[in-house]
């Protein structure tokens, strides 16, 4: 799976850009401000139907423009299908389509154009709460089990109608929920703690094989005392529920603790550290995609170089490298890049690609 070619129009400082990226690495260069992660922005929104960026960054639509437009050619290697993927965000709200045809849900879109993000404060992953890990997970889950979608839609779909139940203090209409709620969250947990075992178990072996200083173990937790069955626990919390106006206990509450020694990761690992700890986890996370469908996701990489020493600057190009997919990098040093075969270099200045 790669991109083609690439059109962006009136996305924050870019004002047009056309191009023809490489099946392999990708780097992108230029000053500060000159438009580089907006360039990933953009394929992140055809991806994923939304940005990546806080509200702080300010308006996405150019100023003086009426919407931003993104159009995506796509070849996927392995069926040899070619897709074009285009996406208008106005003021009013998205449209996208795929091969001419309107689509809807987001999930047409990460199926389309299926994609990594790694950002440039990767350490946020451990240094927030609980709930950006859960939507790493969740999102790792739906691109390597596409059924995870219904299982989590459904558990969704069921809290939602307890909650408004509980905020309406209803205690019977509560318990209605309750044993279909439990069901799809055993569900959704079983599945999800499969997935954290496998994801961290192919993390272990990364560090190990990149000599990284450290060791990991991790300690997954479901969001309620799995010594009683949810709807058991659930059941028994439901005058907490309804005085606090939410259900409390669930999969929705979970977490996943990385251990370093006899610590957090993110207490015991120097910056430096805690990237690397961070890129290894999003190649675990692709290396389980490839496993179970034979599709290499496109990883967009946002300042690489940041906290990374020139050792590990290199070695983490060669990873990518061997992995064959392609990737998107910015923020780095060209001399780094100079003497890699096969990668193809942008330079963008003011919002326009230079030759």
């Amino acid at each position: 799976m790669h991109i083609r070619s690439l059109k962006i129009e009136n996305l924050r400082v870019l004002k047009r850009l056309d191009l023809a990226p490489g099946p392999g690495l990708n780097f992108v260069v230029g000053d500060n401000g000159a438009g580089k992660t907006s360039l990933l922005e953009a394929i992140y929104l055809a991806g994923r139907g939304r940005t990546f960026r806080h509200a702080d960054a300010g308006p996405m639509i150019r100023h003086g423009a009426d919407s931003v437009t993104v159009l995506v050619e796509i070849m996927d290697r392995l069926s040899g299908r070619q897709s074009i993927l285009g996406v208008r965000r106005e003021k009013k709200g998205l449209t996208c389509r795929l091969d001419g045809q309107d689509v809807k849900r987001r999930s047409v879109l990460a199926e389309a154009l299926p994609i990594q993000w790694i950002g440039s404060q990767p350490q946020l992953l451990l240094e927030l709460g609980p709930d950006i890990r859960r939507r790493f997970l969740d999102m790792g889950m739906f691109h390597v089990e596409h059924d995870y979608l219904q299982v989590f839609s459904s558990y969704q779909r069921n809290l939602r109608q307890r909650n408004a139940a509980i905020k309406q203090g209803d205690r019977e209409a509560v318990r209605v929920w309750d044993p279909q709620l439990g069901a799809a969250g055993e569900l959704l947990n079983q599945a999800r703690a499969t997935f954290v075992d496998r994801l961290l178990d192919r993390v272990s072996e990364i560090i190990t094989t990149w000599n990284a200083g450290f060791s990991i173990s991790y300690r997954y937790r479901p969001g309620w005392n799995d010594r009683h069955t949810l709807v058991q626990q659930i059941e028994k919390k439901i005058d907490t529920d309804l005085k606090m106006g939410y259900t409390t206990a669930g999969p929705h509450r979970a977490e996943l603790d990385i251990i370093v020694g006899s610590g957090l990761a993110e207490k015991q690992l120097s910056r430096g550290q805690q990237k690397i700890l961070v890129l290894a986890l999003n190649l675990a996370l692709l290396d389980l995609i490839v496993s179970r469908h034979g599709r290499v996701p496109i990883l967009l990489i946002d300042d690489l170089a940041a906290e990374l020493d020139r050792s590990n600057r290199k070695k983490m190009i060669a990873e990518l490298k061997q992995r064959g997919g392609q990737v998107f990098v910015t923020k780095i040093d060209e001399s780094a890049i100079a003497a890699i075969e096969d990668a193809k270099t942008f330079h963008v200045e003011h919002g326009v690609l230079c030759d």
